[in-house]
């Protein structure tokens, strides 16, 4: 997710590197070069719900391109499989993937699914009536997205929906997770903004064909779009207004499709979320009073106040089904053994990156105490009594988006002294992530170079990674809601063949999968589902199409979707594995 759809994907990232087997490290910090984002004053632009206010939002985004049909594509069923592919390996190398762990089954009823988000997939950006996101903004701002890449077309899932449904279900996928736009609900986001009909009516219509072809939908209420009209008004999730126009808008939802969606998130990995428009270029659209150092605990306050309040309808509603939200990151293991120093960077780490969001609303309502001993009132706004009693048990499950586990290291200089200094490079969270063991070995296996500074490949760490997870924040349902893989140099083949030969990802997804039946039988972890990063190749965030995340190839001349290895190999895992 992210990842990016994923987690981290958005951020800048710190990480240590021995450059030696000494304790000496170098720092390496992956930043994006600020320069020239362009947006109005926050404020400056009036409420005006006319056509003539939408164009307005539009101009500030500029010319999209169109796509190149218009309307909804009905695929001819049954849709074509290829041949299996051939063994990768020697049986006495590598099992098949009917023939890992023959013996073990997942529960009843377990989610095999795939994910997707609205602004990667959809594309039709301006069609029937949706208002502008941030994304369609931060497309076009000088390195905002790596290789200068768009969302205004790319798979244009928003009219190839059917075709994407037939094909997931032909190998036997039984859920699909996927976002709904904010924008396309309410253009110009606000309670008392009108709805956009056409908007409602599209995921009516997507909701239904996945229910006719036996795909669950999994509904997310934000990934990340948020609707460039309330970021323009009042500075989106860094204003306390955010939170009765989020209500607002879940309700509407909520009221449209109950009974049909029985799985919902209100957001998808949070802490990212809020971490990224902190940095270049949604810095630029902070709330009066708001800035770079507070923005992403400013963003936590109001976005778990909304969680909270989406929550409350939900129930008050009676909406058939579960909600809860994406958490992102890892709980982390100590880089060096019995240092006491890396011990407690774990517990900031786990604290600041899931505890953040999963203390309130698993344990406690409140913040973490490392973060609110570490953070003034000015930067982590308090809760109050009764806040904390909605926080409280405002999830009916926990989802972890788990695509990989690192290390975790205290500063060099120690904790004491960057806790004490809030000057210090690390500070507030005083941790580094490591991506190699104390003797130099790295912890996993690397993707694609536009990922590598967050993803490694860690089947070995996945099992205590869920296992940690469940004793932090213990619940009776557990979903692996986003996992998976960039293919090495996969943006760079042209031959078809050398595609959709994904071995990378397909030894990713079958060792995690392994793991994960381990973890079901062996640590009796209450996993119920996980859904595949991606159904398809997609629009990853900042590194834009060139991220291959998807386990369909999607050719961005024609459109045409191919199945790749670790597609078949999915189907072929799953259909062994799943209880009858």
């Amino acid at each position: 997710m992210l990842s990016c759809s994923l987690p981290c994907k958005m951020q800048p990232r710190r990480f240590l590197l021995p450059a030696s087997t000494t304790l000496s490290f170098t720092t390496i910090e992956v930043v994006v070069t600020p320069t020239g984002a362009n947006f109005p004053p926050v404020g400056s632009i009036p409420q005006d719900f006319s056509p003539t206010g939408l164009q307005r939002l539009w101009d500030v985004v500029g010319p999209v391109e169109p796509p190149p049909y218009t309307t909804t594509r009905v695929p001819q069923l049954p849709i074509p499989l290829p041949s299996a592919p051939p063994a990768l390996y020697p049986s006495w190398f590598s099992p098949t993937p009917s023939d890992i762990l023959p013996n073990l089954t997942l529960p009843k009823g377990f989610f095999f699914g795939v994910a997707t988000a609205a602004y990667q997939v959809e594309g039709a950006v301006k069609n029937e009536g949706k208002g502008p996101t941030m994304w369609d903004w931060n497309s076009r701002q000088p390195n905002g997205v790596v290789d200068n890449t768009t969302g205004d077309v790319v798979d244009l899932q928003y009219f190839l929906y059917k075709e994407d449904v037939a094909r997931v279900a032909a190998i036997g996928v039984n859920a699909h997770a996927f976002s709904i736009s904010w924008a396309r609900i309410f253009p110009f986001g606000t309670a008392d903004s009108p709805v956009n009909q056409a908007g409602l009516d599209h995921y009516s219509d997507l909701i239904d064909y996945h229910l006719q072809n036996g795909v669950e939908p999994v509904a997310t209420l934000f990934h990340w779009d948020t609707p460039l009209s309330v970021q323009a008004y009042y500075g989106g999730f860094t204003s306390p207004r955010i939170v009765n126009d989020f209500v607002n808008y879940a309700k509407a939802v909520f009221k449209a499709y109950n009974g049909r969606v029985k799985t919902w998130y209100t957001f998808n990995e949070p802490r990212v979320y809020c971490s990224q428009i902190a940095g270049y270029p949604f810095n630029v659209s902070l709330a009066p009073g708001v800035n770079s150092s507070t923005a992403p605990y400013q963003c936590e306050y109001n976005l778990l106040r909304a969680h909270a309040g989406v929550v409350k309808a939900f129930r008050d509603m009676k909406i058939e089904g579960e909600i809860s939200f994406k958490n992102d990151d890892f709980v982390g293991i100590p880089w060096r053994s019995n240092n006491t120093d890396d011990a407690a960077a774990v517990e900031r780490h786990a604290a600041f990156r899931i505890g953040v969001f999963s203390d309130p609303a698993y344990k406690t309502g409140d913040w973490p105490k490392i973060m609110t001993d570490t953070l003034p009132p000015s930067y982590l706004p308090r809760f109050t009594e009764q806040e904390k009693k909605d926080n409280l048990g405002s999830a009916d499950f926990f989802a972890i988006d788990s695509y990989r586990t690192q290390f975790i290291a205290a500063p060099p200089d120690g904790l004491a002294a960057c806790i004490s200094n809030t000057s210090h490079p690390l500070w507030p969270e005083c941790h580094s992530v490591v991506l190699v063991d104390p003797n130099g070995w790295a912890a996993g296996i690397s993707p694609d170079p536009l990922s590598d500074s967050w993803l490694q490949a860690t089947p070995n760490f996945l099992r205590q990674s869920l296992r940690d997870l469940q004793a932090r924040w213990p619940t009776k349902k557990m979903y692996i809601s986003e996992f998976g893989f960039v293919e090495p140099f996969e943006e760079l083949r042209t031959d078809l063949f050398r595609i959709t030969e994904d071995v990378t990802r397909t030894n990713y997804f079958m060792s995690y999968l392994g793991e994960i039946l381990l973890a079901i039988h062996e640590d009796k972890l209450p996993i119920a589902g996980i859904f595949a990063w991606a159904m398809i190749d997609n629009a990853e965030w900042s590194s834009g199409t060139s991220a291959k995340f998807g386990i369909q190839y999607v050719n961005y001349t024609t459109l045409e979707r191919t199945y790749k290895r670790s597609a078949l190999s999915l189907s072929e895992f799953f259909k062994v594995h799943l209880e009858k």
